[in-house]
């Protein structure tokens, strides 16, 4: 095996998977390196590793089987820890030298699933003896790189000890790659308060307390006399009722389910964009949301609701945008959350769905605005 040419094609491939395609080092085993990238719901590993030849293509075969079912329980297991809808690790061995070993097509062919297709680990070569890589048909993001360095057909441009130094340099430059990406976000993370979040909770409080006191809170009159969405008064000209709705509750149980999710979600939110992107955004998705219930339904409305699925909606955007912080960190809960909550609001009878596809919208949308406006970046800083 050269193990010269070897340690050049991985460290050059991780590289520039790093660098320009979005994947993270996870795992360096003496020059095996472990890359990871997370799209939404899916998590991508790339096994970067010499080709095993064994004593024959069936001992071969056998050695990368075990190999693969190794890698399943690892996937497994920090599926446990790192929640996605799909995991799947592929193994792209490297060829470096000619011998008795299986083609890049059986090895294609070489693949483990769960019953679920959940969890998914299959194999692939990059021959750098035939100048060609064979994966497996399902899309792997930077794949378009991997095959023009196979196809140069360059020497190593390095000796070995020099080699060595460029490595180092190599490993170095890709964790300050990583680490610039989450930064901010992290830096947000540790910081602590969100004064916007507590004060709508005050305040949906306090508003709920004064309408129980003045007739209930259930009670139509008193919603409709504390600015619930109403469409014949709105239609006369009272527009404010688009917004009022926000800090209204009908009854204590519905009270009690948006602050908890208020709590939730906003305080890491609010502590990443700031307080007063925070508010805008809060109050823009509860507006979008009351205007589609009163466009959609002529039904008396109120609640916090639509501002909450705002705050989904946003999160979702941010999670296909920048899934290395808000997809890595909450991927997984905002996905399975909304999904959650869409279900109910399907199920139980009395919810306002116009309001919270109207909020979901809205939220997302005005994350796609800001994201615009700060070159898709998130400042931890208020905009």
């Amino acid at each position: 095996m050269n193990v010269h040419e070897l340690n050049y094609a991985i460290w050059t491939i991780a590289r520039e998977l790093v660098h320009h395609h979005r994947y993270s080092l996870m795992d360096n085993d003496e020059g095996m390196l472990t890359l990871k990238r997370r799209d939404g719901i899916r998590v991508t590993y790339l096994y970067l590793m010499p080709l095993i030849y064994g004593s024959s293509p069936a001992n071969q075969e056998e050695i990368i089987r075990e190999q693969l079912e190794h890698s399943m329980d690892w996937m497994k297991m920090v599926g446990l820890r790192r929640p996605a809808v799909i995991h799947r690790m592929i193994h792209l061995y490297i060829r470096t030298d000619a011998g008795k070993q299986m083609t890049g097509e059986q090895l294609k062919s070489l693949q483990l699933a769960t019953l679920t297709d959940r969890h998914r680990v299959e194999a692939g070569l990059i021959d750098l003896i035939e100048h060609e890589v064979t994966v497996p048909k399902v899309l792997i993001p930077g794949l378009e790189a991997i095959e023009q360095f196979t196809a140069k057909n360059e020497p190593v441009p390095y000796d070995e000890h020099r080699l060595y130094d460029v490595i180092n340099q190599w490993h170095h430059e890709m964790l300050h790659v990583q680490h610039d990406r989450v930064k901010d976000f992290e830096e947000a993370g540790r910081k602590r308060g969100a004064p916007l979040t507590i004060a709508f909770t005050v305040i949906n409080v306090i508003v709920w307390l004064l309408m129980t006191y003045y007739g209930g809170s259930t009670s139509t009159r008193t919603l409709i006399d504390f600015g619930a969405k109403y469409g014949p008064l709105i239609n006369e000209g009272q527009y404010w009722r688009l917004i009022t709705p926000i800090f209204l509750h009908i009854g204590g149980l519905h009270l009690w389910f948006n602050t908890v999710a208020l709590l939730s979600l906003g305080g890491r939110i609010e502590r990443v964009i700031g307080p007063v992107t925070f508010l805008f955004l809060y109050l823009f998705s509860g507006f979008t949301g009351n205007v589609a219930s009163y466009l959609f339904s002529p039904s008396i409305s109120a609640g916090a609701s639509g501002a909450i699925f705002g705050l989904m909606g946003a999160l979702l955007y941010l999670s296909m945008k920048e899934p290395d912080t808000w997809g890595e960190t909450m991927g997984f809960s905002i996905y399975s959350g909304l999904l959650m909550n869409v279900i109910l609001g399907f199920v139980v009878p009395g919810i306002d769905n116009y309001a919270h596809f109207g909020g979901l919208a809205g939220g997302f949308l005005f994350a796609y605005l800001f994201a615009l406006l700060t070159n898709g970046r998130t400042k931890s800083s208020a905009s």
